[in-house]
């Protein structure tokens, strides 16, 4: 429907193709990536202009001065359910009885039954679905596609995080670019129903309320920080009030369940900020706090002027006697 876009990075530059939904064996919806866009095609409406071509102006005026930004959008119609997020994830999850994915310029490699890669130019994502996953032409799934892409981090970093996902490890993430929570925050959940909510935000801290399932096993939590929160490289990681221990690796912190008691924590940089991954071996409810360790350059001055101080008192002494 002319009109309809919606503008946002809702998935990394580069994706191209069309998501169709179907429910009770009814072709719902299309979601339409061209680049830079994205067009959300309800079959009802498409079928009613083209009975009514009266209706088509009168809806183009309506609908377009509709802006839809945000980090996240959710649209359900009819038994088919879209999630999108504007994060550094660049999220989309779709729910509906039948998905097909087509006109996809890109290899596909199908890494299991559940799970494929889609490769092209700069661009890689991975899809993965609760059911089996069909190739020919196109893709096709049942109930439940979730479809991301970390290309932003790439190399080694970028197959180690899409091996944590294919074993289900990567539990959920929160972006935060800002102090405001509303319009600065924003959180997904991948597996075991993790939820992450910030609890207080200021200036040099951050408090995080994480809970999950403790049946679907460890999980690995993506904290998200733009450059405006970042102060200082150094962190301080606190689990429940203690403090934790930073882990080996890379890829030892993206294995919550390899005989780990306790908690760890990983720091990376990116492009956009800094990305800090949280291991939990088992879940409840927790309270997570990360601050940044800023030195005190006019304390640390003053300490090295009293210092020298000292040293000529001294020596002017030494001197006289």
């Amino acid at each position: 429907m002319d009109g309809s876009k919606i503008e946002g990075e809702y998935l990394i530059a580069g994706f191209e193709g069309v998501i169709s939904c179907f429910s009770q064996g009814r072709h719902v919806m299309d979601i339409i990536y061209e680049n830079d866009s994205i067009e959300i095609s309800i079959k009802f409406f498409d079928t009613l202009l083209e009975r009514n071509p009266l209706l088509r102006e009168e809806i183009k005026k309506a609908i377009m001065p509709i802006t839809i930004k945000g980090s996240a959008l959710t649209l359900e119609y009819d038994g088919c359910l879209i999630e999108l997020h504007n994060t550094p994830a660049r999220f989309l999850e779709v729910r509906a009885d039948k998905i097909i994915l087509s006109k996809l310029k890109y290899d596909i490699n199908a890494t299991d039954a559940h799970m494929i890669k889609l490769e092209g130019g700069n661009f890689s994502a991975i899809l993965i679905s609760n059911n089996p996953l069909s190739i020919d032409r196109n893709i096709t799934a049942y109930g439940c596609i979730m479809l991301f892409s970390y290309s932003l981090i790439g190399g080694e970093d970028e197959k180690k995080i899409e091996d944590a996902f294919r074993n289900k490890y990567i539990g959920g993430e929160i972006t935060i670019v800002g102090y405001d929570e509303k319009n600065e925050t924003d959180c997904i959940s991948y597996f075991g129903n993790i939820s992450i909510r910030p609890i207080e935000l200021r200036e040099g801290k951050i408090v995080l309320k994480i809970r999950g399932e403790n049946v679907s096993g460890g999980k690995v939590v993506k904290v998200n920080l733009g450059k405006k929160i970042c102060l200082s490289d150094k962190i301080e990681v606190r689990f429940d009030g203690k403090e934790i221990n930073k882990a080996s690796s890379f890829e030892d912190v993206l294995n919550p369940n390899d005989d780990k008691i306790y908690p760890e924590y990983y720091q990376l940089q990116s492009e956009e900020g800094v990305f800090i991954l949280i291991s939990i071996p088992h879940f409840s409810e927790y309270e997570v706090s990360i601050a940044f360790i800023v030195e005190n350059l006019v304390g640390n001055a003053m300490a090295i002027s009293f210092g020298m101080l000292v040293i000529l008192l001294a020596a002017f002494y030494m001197f006289k006697k």
